[in-house]
């Protein structure tokens, strides 16, 4: 017992002399105090100066880069243990020019816009080679949505969507990371784009406030809209393909139906920025699920009106309706049904709660959660942009039922995996079944 004792006396005279050696060795000044001890705002200075964030001169000792090791909290420039992300550009819509034998497929992704030879297509597993990339931090492009072409002018639009909340155009001849030819200021959340190029005007969707902006063609800068189709007569619900057909002179748009909180703002064009409305945010009177639905407006349309016809109903089998593409022509309206990985093609004409004349369907079509649609009247051809696999599809244009496409345009290796993401918000972790959930 007393060898015990006298042990632990030793002990106790040690630690003594290691604390008063380190108080000793250690300048006041450099004794980093407990976080836990501090106020939140200290708390909220330490972290940023360990961190090298504050922008006010720091002392000297302080001002070279942190001691990781001694730190009382982890970072520095060091990589992560693994990253969830997809090295391929994803497609979401695809436009084609006939005349010049050019397709146009944007990728949100890697924020760029591919061009590809009109006839390109893989042969097997590969990859095809586009013709030109655009993309890098002098374009401007962020998660980008719709695409339409000017044939004549040779020039390519789009526009960012939920970020970025500009509308850009580029020359066709372009490649790598340039600046846009011309950039307009468009309401947040806009997602489909469309060119009457009789009229020599735009229309663009826009998600959350339901309504659809009308432009001037060569509008840039902080130009105003034209005109505005919004209200709740119009029946707008989340829009998201638009097409202003010049032939015809309508607005068709496919509505996926939600109906936020918000209240739309009834009339035209309001004297906000980018046409968006002024006096705070509009009141809330409670959200609501609408069918989907396509409407169609006349091409003068302004305001709270009505549509001329609206394609709804369970008939219709429409779920989750991305893009839409017109074909004048042969009076059909081609819709990337999203939700059940489908091609659905309507009467020009149809009103009502009707059925399709064709659907493309199936595990031969290798459709995958579909955004893009476009129809080649020229070629008798219909193009899928599909966002749940790297591939662009060609199937005949009167192809329907569980048919093989002509043509499989890979931009990836094929069984390359995607991840899916749209433009990820947020992150959670579920410790109940070990999974990682990213709403979109």
């Amino acid at each position: 017992m007393a060898r015990r004792l006298l042990l632990l006396c030793a002990g106790y005279v040690l630690l003594l002399a290691a604390g008063w050696w380190t108080s000793a060795a250690t300048p006041s000044s450099a004794v980093r105090r407990t976080p836990a001890l501090l106020s939140p705002e200290a708390r909220l200075l330490a972290l940023e100066r360990d961190n090298g964030c504050l922008d006010t001169a720091s002392p000297a000792a302080i001002q070279s880069w942190p001691d990781w090791a001694a730190a009382h909290i982890a970072g520095g420039d060091i990589a992560p243990s693994r990253v969830v992300s997809d090295p391929y550009p994803t497609l979401h819509s695809v436009a084609v020019d006939a005349d010049h034998d050019r397709v146009i497929v944007t990728d949100p992704n890697r924020h760029a816009i591919w061009a590809y030879e009109r006839t390109a297509s893989s042969k097997g597993a590969e990859a095809v080679t586009a013709l030109a990339g655009i993309r890098g931090p002098s374009t401007g492009m962020m998660f980008i949505a719709a695409v339409a072409l000017d044939p004549r002018a040779k020039e390519i639009y789009t526009v960012d969507n939920d970020i970025g909340d500009r509308l850009m155009v580029f020359p066709y001849d372009v490649d790598g990371n340039v600046k846009p030819k011309r950039v307009l200021s468009v309401p947040h959340q806009a997602w489909g784009i469309s060119i009457n190029p009789a009229r020599r005007e735009i229309a663009v969707s826009v998600e959350g406030p339901r309504e659809i902006v009308v432009y001037a063609q060569d509008a840039s800068g902080t130009d105003r809209p034209l005109r505005m189709i919004r209200g709740p007569k119009t029946g707008l619900g989340d829009p998201h393909g638009v097409v202003f057909d010049g032939v015809n002179n309508e607005i068709v748009v496919a509505n996926h139906g939600n109906q936020n909180g918000r209240q739309t703002a009834p009339g035209s064009v309001s004297g906000g920025r980018r046409g968006g409305g002024e006096g705070g945010a509009a009141p809330i009177v409670g959200g609501r699920f609408e069918e989907p639905s396509i409407t169609v407006y006349p091409g003068e349309a302004t305001g709270d009106v009505a549509p001329v016809r609206r394609i709804q109903g369970t008939k219709t089998g429409l779920n989750w309706p991305m893009a839409i593409s017109v074909d004048a022509a042969h009076d059909e309206v081609a819709v990337a049904n999203s939700g059940d990985s489908s091609i659905r093609i309507f009467g020009r004409a149809a009103d009502g709660d009707v059925a399709p004349v064709r659907v493309i369907k199936g595990p031969r079509t290798g459709i995958r959660g579909p955004m893009g649609v476009a129809i080649d009247a020229k070629n008798d051809e219909l193009w899928i942009a599909n966002y749940g696999d790297h591939t662009a599809l060609v199937f005949a244009r009167t192809a329907s039922g569980d048919v093989a496409p002509r043509r499989i345009l890979r931009n990836a290796p094929e069984g390359a995996p995607t991840v899916g993401f749209g433009n990820p918000g947020a992150v959670a972790y579920d410790s109940k079944r070990d999974e990682i959930l990213v709403p979109n």
